[in-house]
């Protein structure tokens, strides 16, 4: 039997870095590219042949059965919106949306579409992160309680464009106070607690800020911490950071069980783990993540080698490759709607908490219909 075929349109030149991992599936084609840049179009086009181009969204939605948006964050609701009344599956770029108000509207749309949404957290998809995630359906960590993810990535020189303008970046990203792209660092640290407990969701939040140091016109604290409580009561930790100087670290995780403990590589140290026994006076001694490299997933195995040509080191390509499957076998996309969704607004949550000083911010459940506000239905 053949596989079922599935045409996708990239919007934005963001989203072609998952080509590689949905051509991976069969059945699956490039059939459209919107970008609004004519020579950047030309060139993508001619690189990926891609049969279709134009630099209208709408016209590229007229030619596809799914669409991947990667384009600005504040563009993400628009035309996922779009998208899905005209039937056709989605897979958008981090953050889901740039409000509450928009998270419900998304909700709203893909509820009555009927049709399949993903948010592409490609930090998911890390080799470390799928092997931890393993290591915690197998009981290695015990019952978890505590976890960290730190994105220290110093962009400035995304804040503008090359004719030096200000970039969407500058506003949405830096021209705000609190946690305003923390998906990297929560999703995959949600991702090992959702393992073991799937209705695991964060419940509040709260975030404060160190001040601005380095650049001045920027409202955005230097350094942002986000507190996130569980449901259960356990708490994981991030930390943003877009503008100190410093070296990048854009990938740091740790995680804390009642049985072991992981934390990530950072610059001159190796991954490492201890699992054990809690006997008391127990000499503990690190172990590196390496010795437990017979969880890392068959699937990673089987595609290392062209993952790692594509961005994240292999993250896109397993986002794509993730994406086409599910539409394709009608099952559920891994980074669904409710995750894209509670993981976008613990940030959107924390802007309030830091411009009032930490209070404790309570994140929506959208998958609870009660919680949705009435004054949705107005005029």
């Amino acid at each position: 039997m053949s596989a079922k075929k599935l045409r996708v349109g990239i919007a934005g030149k963001r989203g072609l870095s998952f080509v590689t991992g949905l051509r991976s599936v069969p059945g699956v084609s490039i059939d459209a590219y919107c970008e609004l840049d004519p020579a950047r179009r030309a060139a993508d086009v001619e690189k990926h042949n891609i049969p279709f181009s134009t630099d209208r969204y709408e016209d590229l939605l007229d030619q596809v059965d799914a669409v991947v948006l990667g384009t600005p964050m504040h563009l993400h609701v628009p035309q996922a919106i779009l998208a899905l009344r005209a039937g056709i599956d989605v897979l958008s770029e981090v953050t889901a949306a740039i409000s509450i108000d928009e998270c419900w509207r998304l909700k709203d749309a893909v509820t009555s579409s009927g049709r399949s949404y993903m948010m592409a957290e490609n930090y998911c998809y890390g080799r470390d992160i799928l092997q931890i995630k393993e290591m915690v359906r197998a009981g290695l960590f015990g019952e978890l309680y505590y976890g960290e993810g730190e994105y220290l990535h110093e962009v400035r020189h995304m804040h503008h464009t090359p004719d030096g303008s200000p970039s969407w970046r500058q506003y949405w990203q830096v021209g705000q106070r609190g946690c305003t792209y923390g998906t990297h660092s929560l999703g995959p640290v949600m991702s090992w607690f959702t393992t073991l407990d799937p209705a695991e969701r964060v419940e509040a939040v709260t975030c404060l800020g160190s001040g601005i140091h380095t650049v001045p016109e920027y409202p955005h604290d230097d350094t942002t911490l986000m507190l996130c409580r569980l449901k259960s009561g356990k708490l994981i930790r991030v930390r943003l950071d877009m503008l100190s100087n410093r070296p990048h670290l854009a990938y740091y995780y740790s995680l804390q069980g009642t049985a072991g403990v992981y934390e990530a590589s950072r610059e001159g140290t190796a991954a490492r783990v201890w699992v054990g026994e809690n006997r008391p006076d127990e000499k503990r001694q690190w172990r590196p993540l390496t010795d437990f490299d017979d969880f890392i997933p068959k699937v990673w195995r089987e595609h290392e080698e062209v993952a790692r040509t594509t961005g994240h080191g292999g993250g896109d390509f397993h986002v794509g490759r993730e994406f086409a499957l599910a539409i394709q076998t009608g099952s559920p996309t891994p980074v669904d709607i409710d995750m894209a969704l509670e993981w976008t607004a613990a940030g959107l949550c924390s802007q309030i908490s830091i411009e009032n000083g930490g209070t404790p911010i309570r994140v929506p459940d959208f998958r609870d219909a009660s919680q949705r506000p009435k004054w949705l239905d107005s005029p």
